[in-house]
């Protein structure tokens, strides 16, 4: 009877799992993807915060207008003109200079006088700041991080630079209504590195910190007064 020999098993640990080299490989590849992806993921990091920066910008300018118009915020300063010609509102306002650098007491305090009367708007009480300003705007605080202030190193304060005009000179008198101008900006674009601007708003697609020096948001609108009437309302769009 013929007897077989069995085929020897062979050994499979020369032949199990990752060389060294097949390991090195596998960590290139995931480096040079990690390096090739990590921008996006900045990218989209960095625009997710900005979309954010601009939803808080809309409710800042959201707040003061709402506050303007229901009495507790007291009006900006009023510029008067005479001047005529199509969209010269818009250019008016439109060309009103970027605030100036640096914030200096303002706090986010919104509240009237015992007689009702609303708070002079060079109190700081009143939510606006003593500096900067100048005679055709003001700057009002929305304090995002409730520290009762808005300062540069804040991430989430934002400023209301306001701005009122009526088409007569009649004097400043906010009962009769007149048109609004508002840009809303950065606290962190104050910090006195940059020149603030007033042109164009920040893009929300963007990468790294955002556009600190421009304006989150630019609108203007229409603010009606207890004497405001028919022939104020058509004076503001001759």
């Amino acid at each position: 009877m013929m007897k077989l020999n069995p085929t020897p098993m062979r050994s499979k640990s020369s032949e199990a799992g990752f060389t060294i080299i097949e390991s090195l490989l596998a960590v290139i590849v995931v480096g040079i993807l990690i390096v090739a992806i990590g921008p996006v993921i900045a990218l989209s990091a960095a625009t997710r915060i900005q979309a954010r920066r601009t939803e808080w910008a809309t409710q800042a300018a959201r707040t003061y207008l709402d506050g303007l118009r229901g009495g507790a915020i007291a009006p900006p300063p009023i510029q008067q003109t005479n001047e005529i010609g199509k969209n010269r509102h818009i250019d008016i306002l439109k060309d009103i200079a970027a605030p100036g650098a640096g914030l200096n007491n303002c706090q986010s305090r919104q509240q009237r006088s015992d007689n009702g009367n609303a708070i002079d708007n060079t109190d700081s009480r009143s939510g606006y700041c003593t500096s900067p300003r100048a005679a055709n705007y003001a700057l009002y605080c929305v304090d995002g991080d409730n520290t009762n202030t808005c300062t540069p190193d804040s991430m989430k304060d934002f400023l209301v630079q306001a701005s009122g005009l009526q088409f007569d000179s009649l004097g400043g008198d906010a009962t009769r209504g007149y048109l609004l101008g508002i840009r809303v900006y950065r606290a962190d674009g104050f910090d006195g590195t940059i020149a603030l601007t007033n042109s164009e708003p920040a893009k929300t697609f963007t990468g790294g910190l955002g556009d600190k020096a421009a304006p989150m948001l630019i609108t203007i609108t229409e603010v009606t007064g207890s004497n405001t009437t028919y022939q104020n309302l058509k004076d503001q769009y001759q």
